[in-house]
């Protein structure tokens, strides 16, 4: 069993975790453009590499300022609203189910339910659907002999 509340960083983190796969590919397509660009621009056309390379950089540029600025400050509003997320959840699991209870309500589903978890050096997520996941702080475990037994069931029987 394990008991805690969803701080305003622990909701960040869990967003951070969430979009760092699509993070990687726009870097990679962004990066691409800037290498296309500069091959463009010195081998074909100076004008059509130019602007292939400038969009590559505004794409980097982009997702910086997505990532350090809009990001932490709509969580951060996000999570001033969702009331919830500030009050005590308590999860308790056995080799089927994973339940949780919280001021809104009670669940219980089975591992195989989850369509796939995430996990970072702070935090699980448990996906219910592709945008619909539940976070467990790695703060709320007792030690790691506990984490390690709740990654054994998660892992279990979801596709990663």
């Amino acid at each position: 069993m394990i008991t805690g509340s969803i701080s305003a960083s622990d909701y960040l983190n869990a967003q951070r975790l969430h979009r760092a796969k699509s993070v990687r590919i726009y870097y990679a397509v962004s990066v691409a453009a800037i290498a296309v660009g500069v091959m463009s621009f010195f081998f074909f056309q100076q004008k059509l590499g130019f602007i292939i390379g400038s969009a590559g950089v505004g794409g980097v540029i982009g997702e910086l300022v997505m990532s350090v600025f809009y990001i932490p400050w709509k969580t951060r509003r996000l999570y001033s609203q969702q009331k919830d997320l500030s009050s005590q959840f308590v999860y308790t699991w056995n080799s089927e189910y994973l339940e949780a209870k919280g001021i809104s309500g009670h669940s219980k589903r089975k591992w195989s339910d989850y369509l796939m978890i995430k996990e970072s050096e702070s935090i699980f997520l448990l996906y219910q659907c592709d945008l619909i996941f539940e976070m467990l702080p790695k703060a709320w475990f007792k030690d790691q002999e506990q984490i390690s037994e709740f990654r054994k069931f998660a892992f279990r029987s979801v596709e990663t």
